[in-house]
């Protein structure tokens, strides 16, 4: 119990603190209560004001902010694609000079391992024989075959 009548009393010692900061505010306050209320209605609203600068000023630099973010992305792009195309040319060259090389690699291949007889033929070489010609067959007056007899 001797808990709860601690806080009873704090709560009460609270209260009373309240009041009489309130009652020693209003009776020691500089200005009546209307140059008071006035004042604070002239600070709330150039507080609303300077809020309202405050955001119109976040707004346009948020403006710039993406303004300067597209143009970066797009100097980014501009140059990522120049140094792709780049390399795509570049690519290309070497890809045709590995190309030149595997073709004449191939053709020293070919003239080291193939016997050069036949890469190329010489006339002391076998030439193959003719076939034979087949029998002529005797031709009449008109120039037409006959007919064998029976």
């Amino acid at each position: 119990m001797s808990e709860r009548n601690g806080f009873g009393s704090f709560f009460v010692g609270l209260l009373t603190g309240a009041v009489i900061g309130a009652v020693a505010t209003v009776l020691y306050a500089p200005n009546s209560g209307e140059e008071t209320r006035a004042a604070l209605k002239g600070k709330k609203e150039d507080i609303i004001g300077k809020a309202n600068l405050s955001v119109d000023d976040a707004y346009k630099q948020a403006e710039t902010a993406a303004r300067e973010a597209r143009d970066r992305f797009e100097a980014l792009a501009s140059t990522t694609r120049r140094r792709a195309e780049d390399i795509t040319r570049r690519g290309q060259v070497i890809l045709e000079e590995q190309i030149g090389n595997l073709k004449k690699s191939a053709a020293e291949t070919v003239e080291e391992t193939v016997p050069e007889e036949i890469l190329m033929p010489n006339e002391d070489v076998a030439e193959t024989p003719e076939t034979p010609a087949e029998p002529e067959m005797p031709e009449n007056e008109a120039g037409e075959p006959e007919a064998a007899e029976k």
